[in-house]
């Protein structure tokens, strides 16, 4: 029988195992910003989230899962258009398939020790900062969600082998795979079976891609652990082949689209040289009266060539 338990705004079942009971997550609340799973529930420990238990939870946004789970079935989170961030123990779970698919706004799966979560609020726990080393947590947490989300890559969604250089290895072999496809790669398939929200002619199909394959380079340069040089070459070189001036400005538009306030990618794209002084001037009127510190920023940092006749536009743009 179902229940209902009114302070999580979770559904859930208990279920028997022989002579051992456990409870299973069956439904959410769809009003549910944040959800905080308990470890139990009617007095049993919660091991599953069944089977599209949150499909479709528009406003969701941050999830944290206790260390009790040990299985997340199909489609558990998928269509969870708001999901940025989910929290997972560092076990043995099995993810089922298609998990968090079409979850676009998804860019964080932390993984948690033990009692090392920082507490019970997603707000606070979707933070690698609580989780130890910074710096790896980050790397980890965005590349194991871009696996299912850009990279159609359910394997990666290893919990117990991310972080290793052999998941690093695995990652870096599926992005190479997919800047080797050419950009019309499954136009064909698209026309005959995309998806509803997605409505492409040819030629926006081809920037979407080049548009997905900028964000997983510049995510991977970002995250450059065990990064190997040849590889940084290739996805360095991908982002100089669409900047501005190059025959598409996909990487640009990345930029502007998902990291318009960071810095952080801003300082990483002027390092690859996809941000430079002779197209400065054009990377600045595209973002046109939008992100004023960044701008700032460009201009301050961006050598520029105070002999070609541009002091006029910079000091036109001055803040």
């Amino acid at each position: 029988m179902r229940e209902y338990d009114e302070k999580t705004g979770l559904y859930y079942e208990i279920k028997e195992a022989g002579d051992r009971k456990y409870a299973v997550i069956t439904d959410a609340d769809r009003k549910l910003k944040e959800a905080a799973v308990p470890d139990t529930l009617g007095g049993w420990p919660v091991e599953a989230v069944g089977r599209k238990a949150f499909l479709g939870c528009k406003r969701l946004r941050k999830v944290l899962l206790p260390e009790t789970v040990n299985m997340v079935g199909e489609w558990a989170f998928a269509f969870c258009d708001s999901l940025t961030c989910v929290c997972l123990p560092r076990r043995a779970v099995e993810l089922g398939k298609g998990v968090f698919k079409n979850d676009k706004k998804l860019r964080d799966i932390l993984l948690y020790e033990a009692d090392k979560t920082g507490g019970d609020d997603p707000a606070e726990v979707c933070d690698p900062g609580t989780l130890g080393n910074e710096r790896e947590s980050r790397a980890v947490a965005e590349l194991l969600a871009a696996a299912p989300i850009y990279m159609d890559a359910g394997y990666l969604l290893d919990i117990l082998q991310a972080g290793s250089v052999e998941w690093y290895n695995k990652w870096d072999t599926r992005l190479m795979h997919i800047l080797s496809l050419k950009d019309d790669e499954g136009y064909h398939l698209y026309v005959l079976c995309g998806e509803e929200d997605l409505h492409f002619d040819y030629d926006q199909y081809l920037e979407y891609n080049r548009e997905k394959k900028a964000y997983l380079c510049m995510l991977r340069l970002y995250n450059d652990i065990y990064l190997q040089d040849d590889i940084r070459n290739v996805l360095t070189g991908y982002l100089l082949d669409h900047t501005i001036g190059s025959g598409s400005d996909a990487a640009i538009r990345v930029l502007l689209r998902d990291h318009a306030e960071d810095r952080e990618y801003y300082g990483l794209m002027i390092r690859e040289g996809v941000i430079t002084p002779s197209n400065l001037e054009a990377v600045l009127l595209k973002m046109g009266d939008r992100h004023p510190q960044m701008k700032a920023f460009l201009m301050e940092t961006v050598r520029t060539d105070t002999g070609n006749g541009t002091d006029s536009f910079f000091d036109g743009l001055a803040l």
